[in-house]
């Protein structure tokens, strides 16, 4: 766990005291964390695997919101004074493990431990920015730029480095359709079509930016 920058804020004391209070818990695929409607009371961070956010729609569709890995949170309102979840999270990985935090006791913490403040406030900005950010590419109507844009966004949220060229967002590519709005034979087409255009170069779970794919997009590549 040292390598997750919310278990790295936490002083060792804290760190122990928080771990034996709280021991991870395991789920497996398609359990939910919690419903919509839920009492909202816990914020979680998910230690390994992975979480789906979403919610229905009163003919009970379902809308995915965003897919969390490893070190992200979740249910963070109840930090802020939410009372119910509007959203489900479900896991969508045998054993994925989830370590939880009362609200209550969170908010203590934030007040005893600066780091602990801002970096909570941070990941709180940061997931209503990812929600914002999708809404914006959902007004896109053509399937290909929306797919752009969320290989844009996945670009920006795990940069590549001189070690590793690869953007590994660890999407299945239903996955990514849920997340633009459109079907998985529709993604597969379209990442063929960029791939075929030497804009990307696939592997599962990840990508390879090309050049032209910088121009196309409107990004700026990293240095």
């Amino acid at each position: 766990m040292e390598n997750v920058d919310l278990y790295n804020i936490l002083c060792p004391y804290k760190y122990d005291d928080f771990l034996h209070d709280h021991p991870l818990i395991s789920y497996n695929k398609d359990d939910f964390i919690f419903l919509p409607d839920d009492r909202a009371q816990e914020i979680y961070l998910i230690a390994d695997g992975k979480v789906k956010i979403g919610y229905y729609d009163d003919q009970g569709n379902e809308f995915v919101k965003a897919y969390l890995h490893r070190g992200e949170l979740l249910g963070e309102l109840s930090y802020l004074g939410q009372t119910k979840h509007k959203d489900f999270a479900q896991c969508t990985q045998n054993g994925t493990q989830i370590c939880k935090m009362s609200a209550e006791k969170a908010r203590k913490l934030a007040r005893d431990y600066v780091p602990f403040a801002i970096e909570i406030h941070r990941r709180i900005a940061d997931n209503v920015q990812r929600l914002e950010r999708k809404l914006e590419i959902l007004f896109f109507k053509d399937a290909r730029r929306r797919l752009l844009e969320l290989l844009k966004d996945l670009f920006a949220m795990y940069p590549p480095d001189d070690q590793c060229p690869w953007v590994e967002h660890r999407l299945t590519q239903q996955e990514m359709a849920s997340l633009i709005g459109s079907s998985r034979k529709t993604v597969s087409l379209l990442l063929n079509e960029l791939e075929r255009e030497d804009l990307i170069e696939l592997n599962p779970g990840k990508f390879k930016a090309h050049p032209a794919f910088f121009k196309a997009a409107a990004l700026t590549p990293t240095s």
